[in-house]
């Protein structure tokens, strides 16, 4: 259980990349929410839900190897990119916005991201990340409606 654990919190080892992980991870979300994803909206919300709850399980269990919130668990970048893609028209302007975007509000960590973090285990590697997440999804979502989309 704790090698599965390692390779899913790792995102099947991308967590391994040399510079910027957690950038990595991004865009391993933004890539399978792309390719992955089907169109039905309601699927969409079961995948992410099913992924958060996933990635809060083995990021816990991931930081008894790689310490707390360890820059090797990436799969919480990977749960907050398919929070930003949720709903967002599938066109790669979007996505690379929301790639983008989502990667600042990770760094950033506005209010109340920087305070979730502090929670125990899984809960606090995750809970920013899904919060960058919406963040994100907002602010594509304003700039979607400011274009009549």
């Amino acid at each position: 259980m704790k090698k599965m654990a390692e390779i899913i919190a790792t995102a099947f080892y991308v967590g391994y990349a040399p510079i910027v992980p957690a950038t990595f991870g991004a865009a391993l979300g933004a890539l399978a929410y792309w390719f992955l994803m089907p169109p039905s909206r309601g699927i969409a919300v079961i995948v992410t839900a099913a992924l958060i709850l996933l990635a809060i399980v083995t990021s816990g269990k991931a930081e008894e190897k790689y310490g707390k919130d360890g820059r090797r668990i990436v799969i919480d970048e990977v749960a907050g990119m398919f929070v930003s893609l949720c709903f967002i028209p599938k066109s790669w302007p979007f996505f690379l916005a929301s790639f983008l975007a989502f990667r600042v509000f990770d760094v950033l960590k506005p209010f109340p991201a920087n305070r979730l973090q502090r929670l125990p285990g899984g809960w606090g590697v995750t809970a920013d990340d899904v919060f960058a997440g919406i963040y994100t999804n907002v602010l594509i979502r304003i700039c979607l409606a400011a274009r009549g989309m």
